[in-house]
């Protein structure tokens, strides 16, 4: 587990050759690695369901959140939120990151180093996520607070025992959002308003049970708030990768246009997201291997996206490449993620800031992403001169 942890990428690649489809008893689950198959597994809802009320999502982010819905519940509550993060919206969010961006770049002015990921990514990427889902208007919900939150739930849902101390954090961070929440949630239940939490509050659900919209509202928001990093994440690997790769720095350097490139080329080669779950809703086979129903797949999107039968040389970082295939990092049909449009967005105002502040970072360690499931680097140490402060 250590190695894959590590570098995921070669045990990848030989998988991809010898055992596409494998069982890895330290994951649980059946990991799928070639393109075919996982896109398959990402396009098949009635082969393959997200709906696991035993999983960590479900046990603390509440079994109705979104992704673990199928069917016309699941289609009422994106349909709810859809016009919030829907393509068109992508300029507006980039503006807003860069806004963002600036000012927390601003902080830094007088300094000529930073750890980017916990003084400027991280914080952009979960004040732009704040102001998307309407959680600025909250009481009680802070970028300080929904970071914590988001922290405790990341670790809660990468600990599939659900014991020990992860195990503890994600049941207090449940139990204070739903204290957070539940009171703001209830208003609008009576008094909505445009947020995109009236919204959700509002989506269909059971004519019964007037709470639902309540519950699964806060169990929705909880899912969405473990990922409220992720931007910050993707842009962080992506900016690792351009420092690491000098000559692909230097085209930017010199081309600025090509940071929808690197955008992409990052989504693609360095996702912090490396895998989903799901559950075989019935026997079949897949990639040679016969699996029951309710058997546990876990469709490796880092594998696919390396493999070199849809990305030719996809091991190497690339801003020429040609983009006539889209990285399945954000995921692909049914359960393709929420904020699949919005999220290069955030990225792109990140880093269109930053690299225009300060064009001339440099790492200052030798610092590596690490995880198979998340992978993600724990601090960017960079330093920088400043050009503007320079008057140059």
């Amino acid at each position: 587990m250590g190695r894959l942890e590590a570098d995921p990428y070669p045990i990848y690649g030989r998988l991809r050759a010898e055992e596409p489809v494998a069982w890895v008893p330290a994951v649980g689950a059946w990991l799928v690695t070639r393109w075919d198959d996982v896109r398959h597994v990402l396009t098949s809802p009635e082969s393959y369901t997200t709906t696991n009320d035993a999983s960590p999502l479900s046990t603390y982010c509440g079994s109705q959140n979104v992704l673990n819905q199928e069917g016309d519940r699941h289609a009422a509550i994106r349909k709810a939120v859809g016009d919030r993060f829907r393509q068109e919206t992508a300029p507006a969010v980039t503006a807003h990151a860069r806004s963002v961006a600036a000012r927390r770049l601003g902080d830094l002015a007088d300094r000529d180093h930073a750890d980017l990921m916990a003084e400027y990514f991280e914080p952009v990427s979960v004040e732009t996520a704040s102001w998307l889902l309407g959680l600025d208007a909250v009481d009680g919900v802070d970028t300080a607070t929904l970071t914590r939150w988001s922290t405790g739930l990341t670790a809660a849902l990468y600990n599939p025992t659900k014991a020990g101390a992860a195990h503890v954090t994600g049941a207090a961070v449940s139990g204070a959002m739903d204290r957070t929440l539940t009171p703001h949630l209830a208003r609008l239940l009576d008094q909505p308003d445009d947020s995109p939490l009236s919204a959700l509050v509002h989506a269909a659900g059971p004519a019964d049970d007037a709470s639902w919209g309540v519950h699964q509202t806060l169990a929705t928001v909880r899912m969405m708030t473990s990922a409220v990093r992720e931007p910050g994440w993707l842009a962080g690997n992506t900016l690792h990768a351009l420092l690491t790769h000098p000559e692909q720095m230097d085209a930017l350097r010199a081309d600025p246009g090509l940071l929808d490139a690197a955008v992409y080329e990052g989504i693609r080669w360095a996702a912090p997201v490396g895998a989903v779950g799901r559950l075989t809703t019935k026997p079949l086979v897949l990639g040679g291997q016969e699996l029951p129903a309710g058997a546990p797949v876990a469709p490796g999107i880092a594998s696919a996206n390396r493999d070199e039968a849809a990305f030719p040389a996809a091991d190497r970082f690339d801003l020429l490449r040609a983009r006539t295939t889209t990285p399945l990092s954000l995921g692909l049909g049914r359960h393709e993620c929420l904020a699949a449009h919005v999220v290069p967005a955030i990225v792109e105002g990140a880093l269109r800031q930053l690299l225009e502040r300060f064009p001339e970072l440099h790492l200052e360690q030798d610092v590596r992403p690490y995880g198979w499931k998340f992978r993600k680097l724990d601090t960017l140490p960079v330093g920088w001169r400043d050009r503007s402060a320079a008057g140059a």
